[in-house]
């Protein structure tokens, strides 16, 4: 089992190698999952030509930990980023696009503002940037997808854990991890992809889009009848499809470096 030295402590991630490769994703998982979730998407794109690295996060997986526990989502990009120099190091001819799901999401975005020269796109899938919902907090009924297959891997999953007693510190640190992605984002000139589910509790797809707005080089995409875990719902091969068609359209065209590095 692959395992790298993590910032506290060992870090597992998994790989999925594509023949003739023309890209490379780093993955990140949202909270209560970990990679094991992602052998569908991963499967799609390197059906596609794009390699797939991901990390199970702290408190998650095969990494461990507390379950659900982690001390800020700018340690989980700092474990991120050292699988990001492990990938580029392995495969230097491939460029980089960050895609995160939810909590991966603002971990991604983090990265992504330290390393402008590492990186050719960012995309969010479900991020959380302003918190947790007045209208979602203390809510047990929400929807999270509605995809059977996804489902029933979580509700069997061996290595799933109870996330309640791990939602307090969660919500706290992306509180703090969305405020900095807000503040820091629009600086960045590098191409991002925002995807939200029409009926995402956590993140509105009206929001979203309007925070797309302030950035420089970027597209936001509602998708009909979606819920939070877009990219493991109903219309996972839609969510596929556009980070496929991102990720290759701006590998052809290089990186793009943030504006305070030109």
């Amino acid at each position: 089992m692959p395992f790298f030295d993590g910032v506290r402590n060992k870090i597992y991630y998994r790989h999925w190698a594509a023949r003739s490769a023309h890209a490379q994703v780093l993955l990140l998982h949202g909270f209560g999952e970990h990679t094991g979730h992602y052998h569908r998407l991963a499967g799609q794109l390197t059906d596609a030509g794009i390699e797939v690295w991901g990390p199970d996060h702290l408190g998650h997986g095969h990494t461990g930990g507390r379950p659900g526990m982690f001390p800020s989502v700018d340690e989980l990009a700092s474990n991120a980023g050292i699988l990001l120099d492990l990938m580029t190091s392995t495969r230097p001819d491939l460029p980089v696009v960050i895609v995160g799901h939810s909590l991966g999401a603002l971990t991604g975005a983090l990265l992504a503002m330290r390393t402008a020269t590492a990186r050719t796109g960012l995309v969010m899938t479900g991020a959380p940037l302003w918190g947790l919902p007045p209208e979602a907090e203390g809510r047990t009924d929400l929807i999270m997808a509605k995809d059977e297959e996804y489902l029933d891997a979580l509700a069997n999953d061996p290595l799933g854990f109870d996330t309640a007693p791990a939602e307090p510190n969660l919500w706290s640190a992306l509180a703090v991890a969305g405020c900095k992605v807000r503040t820091g984002l629009p600086a960045l000139i590098m191409p991002i992809l925002l995807i939200n589910g029409e009926h995402d509790a956590f993140a509105a797809p009206g929001k979203a889009s309007e925070f797309a707005s302030e950035l420089h080089q970027c597209r936001a995409v509602a998708i009909p009848g979606g819920y939070h875990d877009i990219p493991n719902d109903l219309a996972h091969r839609e969510v596929a499809g556009l980070i496929i068609e991102a990720t290759t359209q701006w590998c052809s065209a290089g990186p793009v470096l943030s504006a305070s590095s030109r």
